[in-house]
């Protein structure tokens, strides 16, 4: 089963991304703040992590330095998602795999996650 993890502060966000999945094959973990994203990456495995920019008053963006040097997380793709298209070039310069602007469609979010999925989607 592919699991998405889901970095936002907002709590509907979760439950928004899985229906707009619709795939049973598909878990979406959700984890509102940075103090325990790193260890919920450590310990779910995902498939991909889906990142918010601002996640309250913290920039999501430090996370992904951590993310990328952890041997185990190294080679887990990181979409950055927020409403300000202006962190796009910030977001790839700090490793980031991929960018997806809110709100978005689902079919953005289907392809944006389509090919770290395998064949749920």
């Amino acid at each position: 089963m592919s699991v998405v993890l889901l970095i936002d502060d907002a709590p509907g966000m979760g439950n928004l991304v899985e229906m707009s999945l619709g795939y049973q094959r598909v878990r979406v973990v959700q984890v509102l703040d940075l103090e325990g994203a790193l260890k919920a990456a450590q310990n779910e495995t995902p498939s991909v992590v889906m990142l918010d920019v601002a996640l309250g008053n913290e920039d999501g963006l430090l996370l992904l330095p951590a993310l990328k040097s952890d041997p185990s997380l190294s080679g887990v793709p990181v979409i950055v998602f927020t409403v300000h298209p202006s962190k796009e070039a910030a977001a790839r310069r700090a490793g980031a795999d991929g960018f997806l602007r809110k709100p978005f469609r689902r079919d953005d979010l289907l392809r944006a996650l389509g090919g770290y999925l395998g064949e749920q989607t």
